[in-house]
């Protein structure tokens, strides 16, 4: 018996190891950790909602970086952040906002281009609004000078194509 005994205790004690070993593996080996960058965690007034923001992050990494970036330039930039990244609102809005405000972004960077200026307020005005910013940038690089006012004057002489469809039902 004392022998059977020993064998238990040996196997017991093998197991254990094992055991711990693993956890210890585990936790040091432990890379699924996320961690949030300043300009994000900044933004976050109420800490216990740290797991949703590092789900975005680990599945959103470039659109919640665009997020606190847009958030920052807001009146109460944490608020605006947290109300855009609200579980159904996210995917609904958020991302799809983020989609629009890069193209609109490569747009303003074409026209910008095509007049030899810099991306400018009036551009991205114009391009929310609706106007066929690009087919002006093409009329006015062909002016010899003042691309910008030529540009300008185009642009506030077009309608809008959101309001157009308003005046076409009348």
């Amino acid at each position: 018996m004392n022998h059977a005994s020993t064998l238990l205790a040996a196997r017991h004690e093998r197991l254990q190891t094992n055991r711990r070993s693993s956890i210890e593996g585990n936790a040091s080996n432990n890379t699924s950790s996320i961690e949030l960058p300043a300009e994000v965690d900044a933004l976050i007034d109420d800490k216990r909602w740290l797991p949703r923001y590092k789900k975005l992050m680990r599945e959103y990494p470039r659109q919640l970086v665009a997020w606190a970036e847009v958030a920052r330039n807001q009146q109460q930039p944490s608020r605006y952040f947290a109300k855009g990244c609200k579980v159904g609102v996210w995917e609904d809005r958020t991302v799809k906002f983020l989609a629009k405000l890069v193209k609109v972004q490569q747009v303003a960077e074409r026209v910008a281009q095509k007049l030899r200026i810099e991306v400018t307020k009036f551009i991205y005005q114009q391009i929310w609004r609706g106007v066929n910013v690009e087919r002006w940038a093409d009329v006015a690089a062909e002016v010899g000078r003042q691309k910008a006012k030529y540009f300008a004057w185009l642009c506030k002489r077009e309608e809008p194509q959101a309001a157009g469809w308003r005046n076409s039902a009348r």
